[in-house]
């Protein structure tokens, strides 16, 4: 009978996670936002030991924590982790296959309310913190970063209130509508609800409005494409918005020549 498996808490060096690394080259691709976004984290001392293992076979192939082991390399830093050797090799393909708890979940365990619409808004808000105006998934806040900005700014829990009532009745993704809600606000918190209202109902909006001009343009990629794309839907809000607060007719909203870019996305004022 093959002996049980060992379990200890090992302080986890970078040359230490090298050398495992390089002894398992046939570990699945590595996805590097999952490795800078765990590196932040160790890095900001937000990494938490949580019972998590890295596991090593009775061969002593690393079959789990190659994220992890990575990260520790890229941070450079020595992280405690939960280690398992003596694991039967034939466990592999029952590792990570449950359902993975999402931010969302985890704003449910704390309490939180509304919660889907509040971690989509958290993470886009958390993006355009670090300067990420294009939504193309190479920013990856983790749930210790988000947690850190919900504490840091509480007002966005009102923003995705009312992200949560405007999403369906203008057809634009919630977290758009929060983001613009909490990039809004503090300009002119009146206007910015004023705003929102009209781009969701469009009562008492004048036909050569920049907001009519969202709403049509909104409608029209509607039609065309199904799903509005979040990068376009938010560029377009904050050149709508823009053009209202500057009190000009626009029967037409013109987006940047060339694309969209970090350096041409448009700017709220």
């Amino acid at each position: 009978m093959p002996n049980p498996p060992t379990v200890e808490i090992i302080d986890v060096t970078p040359a230490m996670a090298e050398s495992w690394l390089a002894k398992n080259p046939n570990n699945r691709n590595l996805r590097q936002p999952v490795v800078n976004s765990y590196a932040r984290d160790m890095l900001a001392g937000n990494w938490m030991l949580n019972g998590e293992t890295l596991k090593f076979d009775q061969t002593g192939k690393l079959i789990d924590g190659q994220h992890r082991l990575s990260a520790v390399v890229a941070a450079d830093v020595t992280i405690p982790m939960v280690v398992m050797r003596g694991v039967d090799a034939d466990v592999m393909d029952t590792v990570d296959v449950g359902a993975k708890r999402t931010y969302a979940d985890a704003l449910k365990l704390q309490g939180e309310d509304n919660t889907t619409t509040l971690a989509a808004v958290v993470r886009r808000a958390v993006m355009w913190q670090r300067g990420a105006r294009t939504n193309t998934g190479a920013v990856r806040p983790t749930a210790r970063e988000m947690n850190g900005f919900i504490g840091a700014n509480p007002q966005i829990r009102t923003s995705a209130d009312v992200a949560a009532r405007y999403a369906t009745r203008t057809f634009l993704p919630a977290s758009v509508i929060g983001l613009c809600h909490w990039l809004f606000s503090p300009l002119d918190p009146d206007e910015a609800d004023w705003f929102l209202a009209r781009v969701a109902d469009g009562d008492g909006v004048a036909a050569d409005s920049p907001i009519a001009a969202l709403r049509l343009r909104i409608v029209k990629l509607r039609v065309g494409g199904g799903r509005v794309n979040e990068t376009e839907a938010l560029a377009l809000m904050i050149l709508a918005w823009n053009a209202h607060r500057a009190g000009g007719r626009r029967l037409k909203l013109q987006m940047p020549k060339g694309g969209l870019t970090p350096e041409n996305f448009p700017e709220p004022k």
